[in-house]
């Protein structure tokens, strides 16, 4: 039986190449070379990305410019801290004990985020009226 001249595997004389290292076994054939990925794929996958993110980035600036971006969350949050804030000062200062405050806090954080609830809703339905 022959074998590999490269690597001295034992193979089959039918066989082209070595099942061990790959090297060509035929004198006729030339060496094939591993493709390399077709071009033209790898540039439209690439055109498709930068597409697809100016897309992303095309939206956001209209979003921005209609002013569809969310200030209802912030405006929760900041009225929360502020609230929190007071309550502890009125609580340091010995107007207000802490049940009190704590109930209290409660209350009115359900209030604001009601509020806002609604306020975010109102907004949906004038962005997107029901026809």
């Amino acid at each position: 039986m022959p074998y590999c001249q490269k690597c001295g595997t034992e193979i089959r004389e039918e066989m082209v190449f070595c099942p061990q290292c790959g090297a060509p076994l035929k004198a006729e054939q030339p060496p094939v070379a591993a493709a390399p990925a077709p071009a033209p794929q790898v540039a439209e996958k690439a055109e498709k990305r930068e597409k697809r993110e100016k897309e992303e980035k095309q939206e956001k600036t209209e979003k921005h410019e209609k002013r569809e971006f969310g200030v209802i969350g912030p405006l929760i949050g900041g009225l929360i801290l502020v609230l929190i804030g007071l309550l502890s000062y009125l609580q340091v200062s010995g107007l207000l004990r802490t049940e009190v405050a704590s109930a209290l806090a409660f209350i009115i954080i359900g209030i604001i985020i009601v509020v806002g609830s609604i306020y975010a809703a109102l907004m949906a339905s004038r962005r997107h009226p029901r026809t």
